[in-house]
């Protein structure tokens, strides 16, 4: 990416980090917005996306009992662009494969961008400030179509979702990757989804390639989604890459479990789901797509972009 873009980046980022700090403030006592992104970035080796270090959520609980709930979302928007224009600056992102810096620059600039400081998501305890504090505190990497989690595990309670002979396949499957951690696990980030589409999933599996030659204690890459059950070849055939691509390529599909969450995810954006749910004919089902690091590098080697 040219540098006038980083350039602009950095400043959209710090002017509205400072309008939001100017309009809040004196903050209290001990808490500022370095100290905040500091603390949310100290993570153990696998901690998942989602948990916020206490040292961080006091810092929010402060500032919400000095300047309300609108008070506490405009500290997290002060943060988030802070945040963003720090690590464009440190040099933090060299360390990563340069497709991976490509995607990450973008949500940089896009969270600079932004203006909203009063926006429902802005909350600690919401999955979209999850992501975007994940991307610019590096707990998280963008990759196209996804997010990468480089903290977590395939559970353990995948092997007793069948029955036993299912499970015995499925702990051969994973023993066969290495074991049942340090995983890449995926993640949909809804505040940003151009790349979602074959292309841009493409280009996901080639991220996680990449990031397997920085980090080779990784084991591979997962994620669960009704969106991987092998029905939709029939009911949504436009959305069978998302299986059957990995799946040609060497992962697998693992049942994970049926109905709950998973009927509105499936059906709320699609009539003809709906439809068939509704008439008995389709039944949401979750299953989780698991590639071992060998087979995935193999795949991305043959298909560059």
């Amino acid at each position: 990416m040219p540098n006038a873009d980083l350039t602009r980046f950095v400043a959209q980022a710090r002017e509205h980090a400072h309008e939001a700090l100017a309009s809040l403030g004196t903050l209290p006592d001990g808490v500022s917005v370095a100290r905040f992104i500091a603390d949310y970035g100290k993570v153990g080796d696998m901690v998942h996306y989602v948990t916020v270090p206490d040292a961080a959520a006091e810092a929010v609980s402060k500032v919400e009992a000095a300047h309300g709930a609108d008070g506490a979302k405009t500290f997290l928007r002060a943060a988030l662009a802070q945040g963003a224009a720090d690590l464009l600056e440190s040099g933090r992102l060299d360390a990563l494969p340069p497709r991976i810096v490509h995607y990450h620059v973008k949500h940089m600039g896009r969270i600079a961008g932004a203006t909203a400081a009063n926006a429902d998501w802005m909350n600690i305890k919401g999955d979209l400030f999850h992501k975007d504090f994940g991307l610019i505190t590096l707990r998280l990497f963008a990759a196209a179509a996804q997010l990468l989690d480089i903290r977590c595990g395939i559970p353990r309670s995948i092997l007793f979702t069948e029955g036993a002979l299912a499970s015995v396949k499925k702990g051969q499957a994973i023993m066969q990757m290495g074991g049942f951690k340090p995983y890449v696990q995926i993640h949909t980030h809804l505040s940003d989804l151009d790349d979602f589409n074959e292309e841009g999933w493409n280009e996901c599996y080639r991220c996680c390639a990449e990031l397997y030659e920085k980090m080779p204690q990784l084991l591979g890459m997962f994620g669960a989604s009704w969106f991987y059950d092998p029905v939709l070849d029939d009911i949504s055939p436009r959305l069978a890459y998302l299986r059957k691509i990995p799946q040609d390529g060497g992962a697998h599909v693992l049942y994970v479990s049926t109905g709950g969450d998973h009927i509105d995810n499936a059906t709320s954006t699609s009539p003809s789901r709906r439809k068939l749910y509704e008439e008995g004919k389709y039944m949401p089902k979750s299953y989780m797509l698991a590639w071992g690091k060998r087979e995935q590098i193999d795949w991305a080697r043959r298909n560059p972009r």
